[in-house]
């Protein structure tokens, strides 16, 4: 008698082990995934606000009007440009190339953002919802889940990959400001100096 109560008791413990534990272990890690990338995306997203943009725009302004008067002074027969001013031009145009598709990578980021929140979000809820429907009117069985969350899951790394390139540059761009704008400042100095001492003498003779 002893020995059936222990196997009745053993025999109930399995069944309820079976019965509590949950059997849709694959839609529950396809959750598991869907919240780790809305995770990412949000992390991101508080990278991308740390980014200094109101330092990448007046930079951006400076170095902009800086190619602008070297332009002009370039084409001045006031002007003369030696083989050491190359250099300090080459890292004008260097910073300029880093910072030049800042703000248009910033708005797309942004853009990414919003749109990988609502898709991965949508996909969330139509897993804890078990619609059978989508707003397209497709089926929603197990292969269109793990389809729509592995295309979501890449473009979160793909937004990744953006947002460290978008990094890189800016970094890349305010680093190189920071380290040749003196040098840059200094050589307009000097070829603006050059300019109004030419048109000095030039307005001189024409006086004579």
């Amino acid at each position: 008698m002893k020995n059936n109560n222990l196997s009745s008791l053993f025999l109930f413990c399995v069944v309820s082990f079976f019965v509590l534990t949950p059997v849709g272990c694959g839609e529950n890690e396809t959750q598991i995934e869907i919240k780790k990338a809305i995770d990412r995306v949000e992390i991101i997203a508080e990278k991308l606000g740390e980014l200094p943009l109101d330092s990448i725009s007046s930079v951006r302004i400076r170095l902009s009007e800086a190619k602008e008067d070297l332009q002009w002074l370039g084409i001045d027969s006031n002007v003369v440009f030696v083989r050491a001013d190359a250099k300090v031009v080459e890292e004008l145009s260097k910073a300029s190339r880093y910072l030049k598709d800042a703000p248009s990578r910033f708005k797309g980021l942004l853009n990414e953002i919003d749109r990988c929140r609502i898709q991965l979000s949508g996909l969330g809820e139509v897993i804890e919802s078990g619609a059978n429907i989508d707003s397209l009117g497709d089926t929603i069985d197990e292969l269109y889940i793990k389809l729509n969350t592995s295309v979501e899951i890449d473009a979160v790394e793909k937004l990744e990959s953006v947002f460290n390139e978008t990094h890189r540059l800016i970094r890349l761009g305010l680093e190189t400001d920071s380290a040749s704008w003196s040098a840059i400042d200094s050589l307009l100095l000097a070829k603006k100096g050059q300019w109004a001492r030419g048109v000095s003498e030039k307005e001189t003779e024409g006086g004579l």
